[in-house]
C-alpha cells in the first residue's frame, strides 16, 4: 500500500519562497513518514496478524511486513518486492483467489494429524506417508492412516478439486486504523526542525 502525501498547488513555491527552513520541513515531514510507516507496519503485525482474521504458521508473512520510504513524501507500509512470501502476501489485501490443482485432479490440503499444532503441514504430498491409504467419508475423499486391523481411521489429507481463499484486508484496515499515527510524527518531526517544539 502507498501512502502518498499531496501537497496544494502552491506547496512548491511555498518551500522555495522559505529557502532553507521550506527544505528542512520538507525532510522532518519525510523523516516522520519513515518512523510513521514504520510504527503503522508494526501495528498491522501486532493488531491484525496476531490471533486474528489471518491465523500464523510459520510467520513469514508477518516478519515480512515492513514499512519504508519511497521518495521524500512517500511510504509505503507491505512486503518489498521479491521477498520470500512473494507468492502469498496477497492475503493482506482483499483479493480473492481459487486455488486448483496444476499438475492432478485434487488438491491435497491437510488436515488432523497432517498438521503440527502450529498449523505446519507435516507432510508436502500423500506420497510421503508409507502407510496410507484413501479413503471416501460422507462424500469426501480423504487420505489417512491406520494402526493395527481394529485401529481407528486418522486422516491426514482431505482431496478437494479447488479451494477460495479471501484475503484478509489486514494491510488497508491496519494503515486507515493508524493514519493519525503517521501525521503525529510528521508533526512531531516538523516541530523540531522548526524549534516550534515545547
Amino acid at each position: 500500500m502507498l501512502i502518498s502525501l499531496e501537497m496544494g498547488p502552491g506547496f512548491e513555491s511555498v518551500v522555495r519562497d522559505l529557502g532553507v527552513m521550506g527544505r528542512a520541513v520538507v525532510e522532518a515531514a519525510g523523516v516522520g513518514l519513515g518512523k510513521g510507516v514504520k510504527f503503522v507496519a508494526d501495528r498491522v503485525v501486532s493488531d491484525y496478524l496476531t490471533g486474528q482474521a489471518l491465523k500464523r504458521r510459520s510467520g513469514d508473512l508477518a516478519r515480512s511486513v515492513d514499512g519504508w520510504r519511497e521518495a521524500p513524501l512517500e511510504g509505503v507500509v507491505g512486503v518489498r518486492p521479491a521477498s520470500a512470501v512473494d507468492r502469498y502476501k496477497w492475503l493482506l489485501g482483499d483479493e480473492e483467489m481459487m486455488i486448483v490443482p496444476k499438475r492432478s485432479k485434487f488438491l491435497a490440503i491437510p488436515i488432523g494429524e497432517g498438521l503440527t499444532a502450529s498449523g505446519v503441514p507435516r507432510y508436502s504430498s500423500p506420497r510421503q506417508v508409507d502407510n496410507g491409504f484413501f479413503v471416501k467419508a460422507s462424500g469426501r475423499l480423504l487420505f489417512g492412516y491406520k494402526r493395527g486391523k481394529r485401529g481407528k481411521f486418522r486422516p491426514l489429507f482431505v482431496l478437494v478439486k479447488s479451494v477460495f481463499v479471501q484475503g484478509t484486508g489486514a494491510l488497508y484496515d491496519g494503515v486507515e486504523e493508524n493514519l493519525d499515527e503517521i501525521t503525529k510524527e510528521m508533526q512531531t518531526e516538523i516541530d523540531e526542525a522548526t524549534g516550534a517544539a515545547l
